[in-house]
């Protein structure tokens, strides 16, 4: 019992990591579970710029582009001084302001066409790097007709002809990804990575502590076996688990009751807590293999990201290639991911049970073969230290 109360008040200490772990999950749930829908389909989208041209050269290769911007961008009349500029770029009434300089035709004709435009854009603009590139494009375009012999119209014509060009896209999906996942979905996905990070930093802390060369002998000195020590610490790991894993369950009642009281909700609260046994054994196991806690908090965060990234956490498994899928199956967060999902979509047919019932089983091998291992090393360690 004092072993138990011990690792209670041992866990005082790692309390801090804890609950920013906790925060971590909880930030990550809100945004994916409130982005994480639309965020693929609106990843690219073509918008309008919000574009002053002054034209300082009045030509007809001038007027060419003028008349290109003109009709792929929102197009702002302002006066061509400086103060005038710098308080229409302040104001936001403009986005950019491209000056076509005196000269420009003849460096297009030249060829030298890099230094004929100059711009003044909003600070860090990602839409103003895209017109950049627009622009360049167009006068490429333009310097190669003129200088291949065409007359000033035509080459305006021809690369406006040439900018007018588009292609087809077309979003390919991956079988499966144009359903809706729900927000329980997305709460539950991150729950490995942070379950591992949280009880790695916590548990294994305390159990670090309690295998310090000094404290161990301590408690061999007492009346306590290797065995009952090593039990009452599995016991408080259990309960430490426990209160852990339930903050996040309660937290999924709290924030989406909706999708957790029904039958789809009871099947991802019965997945994370298997993969709690998972975390757990995991943890117990990395505890012998680590002698402190910068290796510790070196090992929470190569292990929780590197899971969470093969695992399909944080990269959806239909964006990696296929070796990486094939070595992900032999990570346990690959099967939680794919049960997660099978619970998505669950429609209460006997297949779909099976495979959910498979998954699990699997994942429930993985924390039998991790706390194999712990045990193996703790017999390796107790016999090292009696010699």
């Amino acid at each position: 019992m004092q072993i138990f109360l011990a690792f209670f008040k041992t866990l005082k200490m790692r309390s801090v990591s804890l609950i920013i772990y906790f925060g971590i999950f909880l930030v990550l749930a809100l945004m994916m579970s409130g982005n994480g829908k639309s965020q693929t389909e609106a990843a690219y989208k073509d918008t309008k710029v919000d574009i002053a041209v002054l034209d300082r050269d009045h030509s007809t290769l001038s007027k060419g582009l003028y008349d290109y911007l003109s009709s792929t961008q929102n197009m702002v009349e302002i006066k061509d001084d400086k103060e005038t500029i710098s308080d229409e770029l302040f104001f936001r009434n403009v986005e950019y302001v491209l000056i076509i300089k005196e000269g420009f035709a003849n460096g297009i004709k030249t060829g030298n066409y890099e230094a004929v435009v100059e711009n003044v854009k909003v600070p860090q603009s990602i839409a103003g790097r895209l017109l950049d590139n627009k622009i360049s494009q167009y006068l490429s375009e333009l310097s190669t007709y003129v200088v291949a012999g065409f007359s000033d119209e035509e080459a305006v014509q021809n690369t406006l002809k040439a900018s007018q060009i588009t292609a087809e896209v077309n979003m390919v999906k991956a079988a499966g990804s144009n359903v809706e996942k729900s927000n329980a979905y997305y709460f539950y996905l991150f729950i490995p990575y942070v379950l591992i990070g949280m009880l790695m930093s916590g548990m294994g802390g305390i159990l670090i502590t309690f295998r310090k060369k000094d404290l161990n002998w301590r408690i061999k000195c007492s009346s306590i076996t290797e065995l009952k020590k090593n039990s009452i610490l599995l016991l408080a790991c259990g309960v430490l688990s426990l209160i852990c894993w339930s903050l996040f369950i309660l937290l999924s009642l709290v924030l989406y009751h909706g999708d957790i009281l029904t039958g789809r909700g009871a099947l991802f609260i019965i997945n994370s807590l298997v993969f709690l046994l998972v975390a757990m054994s995991l943890i117990y196991m990395v505890s012998f293999l680590v002698k402190n806690l910068n290796a510790l908090n070196m090992a929470a965060n190569v292990i929780s990201l590197g899971l969470s990234f093969l695992g399909g956490i944080f990269v959806p498994l239909e964006y990696m290639s296929k070796s990486v899928v094939r070595f992900s199956k032999v990570l346990p967060t690959y099967w939680y991911v794919m049960n997660n999902s099978a619970i998505d979509t669950f429609t209460n047919t006997a297949k779909e049970y099976h495979l959910i019932l498979r998954n699990l089983g699997i994942e429930l091998s993985f924390a039998i073969i991790f706390f194999i291992a712990a045990i193996y090393l703790s017999k390796s360690r107790t016999l090292a230290q009696n010699g």
